[in-house]
Parts: C-alpha cells; sequence; structure tokens
C-alpha cells in the first residue's frame, strides 16, 4: 500500500475519533444542563402557601400569601424565602422544611419564640394543614397543597 494513502486513511480516522470524541462531549454537557434544569425546577416549586391571617404591625395587609418551598425560611432578613417585616421578628426566626411527606418547623433560637397553635416550639414539630404559626406579632396559616 502506498504511504500516501495510508497517510490520509490515518488523517480521516483520526479526525472521525476527535468529532466522536467533541460529540460525546456535547451530549454529555447537554445532558448534565438538562438535569440541572430539572433540579432547579423542582427546588423552585411551590409546595403551597403561609397566609398571613393575622398582622399587628400593621406593615402589611392580612392575607398576604408567600410560597410554601421544601425548605422555607422566616425571618426578617431579605435573604428569607418569607420576609416578615416585624420588630418582635428575628432575622432568621424559623425554618419550614419538607422531610419526606411531612411539614416540619423548627424555631432558629429566635429572641421572641415560635409559637404552633399557642405553643411555644422547644424541639422541630410536625405541622399539619391548617395549623397556625405565630412569629414575632405575625401569625401565619399553613395551607400545603393537595391538602
Amino acid at each position: 500500500m502506498d504511504l500516501a494513502v495510508l497517510l490520509l486513511i490515518l488523517r480521516v480516522a483520526g479526525a472521525f475519533l476527535l468529532f466522536a470524541f467533541l460529540g460525546v462531549i456535547a451530549w454529555l454537557i447537554y445532558q448534565d444542563i438538562r438535569t440541572t434544569t430539572v433540579a432547579v425546577a423542582e427546588r423552585q416549586r411551590q409546595y403551597g402557601v403561609l397566609r398571613r391571617v393575622r398582622s399587628e404591625d400593621g406593615t402589611a395587609s392580612v392575607d398576604d400569601v408567600y410560597p410554601l418551598l421544601p425548605v422555607t425560611s422566616i425571618g426578617r432578613a431579605p435573604g428569607n424565602t418569607v420576609v416578615l417585616s416585624d420588630d418582635f421578628v428575628s432575622n432568621e426566626h424559623a425554618l419550614l422544611m419538607l422531610r419526606g411527606q411531612q411539614w416540619w418547623v423548627e424555631d432558629l433560637n429566635s429572641r421572641n419564640g415560635t409559637y404552633l397553635n399557642g405553643v411555644q416550639l422547644a424541639d422541630a414539630t410536625i405541622v399539619s394543614a391548617g395549623d397556625l404559626l405565630t412569629i414575632g406579632q405575625t401569625e401565619l396559616k399553613v395551607e400545603p397543597s393537595g391538602e
């Protein structure tokens, strides 16, 4: 076989392998973007709402609705999921989380405490649909979707 033909075959085979490698890399990047998009959408999916039923501070109207996410932080700091402009609410006051199929609420060592149906929380506690959370001077009703 002629040397020129052999070199041409090797170049074509090398180019094919390079394009196949680049194709596999592009496919893996596409799959990763698709998986990440689904994960972000799932994390931001709303699982119900927290409805403000009472507010003593007068800065927000009753019946304000806040999204209920798998991890919902409640406090006065702007980084929280539910931001309450109440002087009796700590910057990071409470955490509402979905564990398995149940909702749990936990006080984050706040100064004025978190109350579930009028009882002050000492530990993480299971929350049901219709329960009332009192945080500072604000009362929130838990309304998970599907219930």
